[in-house]
């Protein structure tokens, strides 16, 4: 290996998955939580989707993309702009939350796509724009990279997680998670520039999470929560010494831990085609 050249990043990004020990979440993860986000519409509101809509350039774009969609915050926010937006994930409870959303805000030009990124396209429409939110933490990224090429005419706009875990980094370290971490978005920038694009990289901050806090900072959260938000954002099961440790860290704190920062940055990716 002679130079960056020489390095097989899409290789790379597989062996790091799975070295993750993520177990990938199952539409019926998300259904659960499109339940959850029925009571709120702090996705919809957060900074995150105005800092995303202003990225994109929406000129002379008539149809849009939006792969994971989840419950439209993206979707919603492009659908006045343009004539159809498309949006596409495997949680049919995610695409249920986005059709009652639509209705209530009187939007009639979504149209949603209940498929999977390992699923087959081959009837999914080509569009002007395709959109992928924070929906790309899959097994194999240039097989996701290249079904939104396939899928784009103009532009493809991207956000990526730019820290390597989701939770509070004291938590794993008591817990001794502090290892590797997920992937990141410099794996899709250096995939797409041996394919020949110019990647435009800028970044953005928002709040965690889709559904709004509960508590103030300083309060108490249960136990069983504690508990069940970690093991979400880890992405698989705790042995019984993690689950012991989980416990001993909240009873040090009293309950008044923080599982994930105030804010989190994401690397906001566009190329044209």
């Amino acid at each position: 290996m002679h130079s960056i050249n020489d390095i097989n990043f899409s290789e790379l990004y597989k062996n790091h998955i799975q070295v993750a020990t993520r177990e990938p979440k199952q539409p019926q993860d998300w259904d659960r939580k499109a339940e959850q986000m029925q009571t709120s519409q702090f996705d919809l509101k957060n900074n995150y989707v105005q800092a995303f809509l202003s990225r994109m350039d929406l000129r002379d774009v008539n149809s849009v993309l939006d792969v994971g969609c989840g419950g439209g915050a993206i979707a919603l926010a492009c659908a006045p702009y343009v004539q159809r937006v498309y949006g596409l994930d495997y949680s049919q409870g995610m695409l249920n939350l986005l059709q009652l959303r639509s209705q209530h805000l009187n939007i009639h030009n979504i149209l949603p796509i209940l498929r999977a990124w390992d699923d087959d396209w081959f009837d999914v429409p080509e569009c002007d724009v395709c959109v992928s939110s924070r929906s790309s933490m899959v097994n194999d990224l240039q097989s996701a990279l290249d079904k939104l090429n396939a899928k784009a005419q103009k532009a493809v706009y991207m956000t990526m997680t730019v820290d390597k875990d989701f939770i509070d980094r004291d938590i794993l370290r008591f817990i001794d998670r502090d290892g590797v971490g997920f992937p990141n978005y410099i794996y899709a920038v250096n995939m797409l520039y041996q394919q020949g694009y110019q990647v435009k990289v800028d970044f953005l901050e928002s709040g965690c999470g889709l559904v709004a806090p509960q508590r103030e900072k300083s309060a108490v959260i249960s136990e069983q929560d504690f508990i069940r938000t970690v093991k979400w954002s880890i992405g698989s099961n705790l042995s019984e010494v993690e689950m012991a440790k989980l416990k001993d860290y909240y009873q040090q704190h009293q309950g008044k831990v923080n599982v994930r920062p105030a804010m989190k940055k994401w690397a906001f990716l566009s190329w044209e085609k």
